[in-house]
C-alpha cells in the first residue's frame, strides 16, 4: 500500500511538473516577439532584381515588424506587400521558434523585353507570363518589337527554340515581329536577318553560315543590308542602297 502511494505521488509530481512547463511554454509562446529577419532569395543567378537589402527596404515600407508578438504577425498582409515587388515570383513567410521571421523568395527571370507602341514596355518571364519593368534594375535580354503580347510570344518561341545555341545567342539582340507574324532579327552587328513565318533554326543556321563564309571569302559581307532565310534551300540578300 505504501509503495502504491509513493508511486501515485511520483506520477502526480511528474505530471504536475509537465503541466507547469507547458504553462511556461504557453506563456513564453504567447509573449514571443520577432527579434530578427532572415531573407533567402532563390533564382537570382545572373540577374539581380532581388537582393536582401532591397527586400528589407521594401518590407520597411509596410511598417515595423521587429518587436511584433509572434502570434499577432499579419503574415498574409506581409506576403501581399512582398508580392508587390514586380520580380517576386513566389514567397513563403513564416516565424521560427527562436523569434526569427523567414522570408523565402523566388525571383522571376525575364526571357525578353517587349517594346510595343500600344502596350508600352514590359518583360516576358521564364513562364511566358507578363512581367512589369523594374525601377531599380534592367535585365540584359533580347528586345522584341511586337504589336501585342500574343505577337511577342512568337519571338519568345524562337528564343526558346535556340536556347543553348551559341551561334544564335550571339546574333539575337532584337527581334521584330511584323504584321503577318514573320520574324526578323536585328543582330548586334551586321545585316538584318529575315526568318519568315516558319522558322527552322537548324536549317536556317546552316544556310546563314554558308552564306557568311562565302561573302567573307569574297569580301562582300558588308555590302548587304538584309538577309532573307525564309526560303528553305536558298538565301536572298539585299544590298545597301547608297
Amino acid at each position: 500500500m505504501k509503495n502504491s502511494t509513493v508511486t501515485i505521488l511520483s506520477i502526480s509530481l511528474i505530471l504536475g511538473g509537465i503541466l507547469v512547463l507547458l504553462g511556461f511554454a504557453t506563456i513564453d509562446k504567447a509573449e514571443k516577439r520577432i527579434n530578427s529577419i532572415e531573407i533567402l532569395i532563390v533564382g537570382a543567378e545572373g540577374t539581380q532584381f532581388l537582393t536582401p537589402l532591397r527586400v528589407r527596404e521594401h518590407l520597411d515600407t509596410y511598417g515595423p515588424v521587429i518587436g511584433l508578438i509572434e502570434k499577432n504577425i499579419p503574415l498574409y498582409e506581409i506576403y501581399e506587400h512582398i508580392m508587390l515587388i514586380p520580380s517576386v515570383q513566389s514567397a513563403n513567410i513564416y516565424p521560427t521558434l527562436d523569434g526569427e521571421l523567414h522570408l523565402n523568395l523566388r525571383q522571376k527571370n525575364p526571357k525578353a523585353r517587349v517594346h510595343s507602341e500600344l502596350e508600352g514596355d514590359y518583360y516576358i518571364d521564364e513562364q511566358d507570363k507578363y512581367m512589369y519593368l523594374d525601377e531599380q534594375y534592367t535585365a540584359r535580354v533580347p528586345i522584341i518589337h511586337a504589336k501585342s503580347y500574343e505577337d511577342a510570344l512568337k519571338g519568345i518561341g524562337f528564343i526558346d527554340a535556340t536556347e543553348g545555341d551559341a551561334f544564335w545567342s550571339a546574333l539575337i539582340d532584337q527581334i521584330i515581329v511584323d504584321k503577318k507574324g514573320g520574324l526578323e532579327l536585328v543582330p548586334r552587328i551586321g545585316s538584318r536577318i529575315f526568318l519568315g513565318l516558319e522558322q527552322d533554326p537548324d536549317i536556317q543556321r546552316r544556310n546563314l553560315i554558308t552564306f557568311y563564309r562565302a561573302q567573307i571569302k569574297s569580301g562582300n559581307l558588308k555590302k548587304y543590308a538584309r538577309i532573307d532565310l525564309s526560303y528553305k534551300d536558298q538565301v536572298i540578300a539585299k544590298r545597301h542602297v547608297y
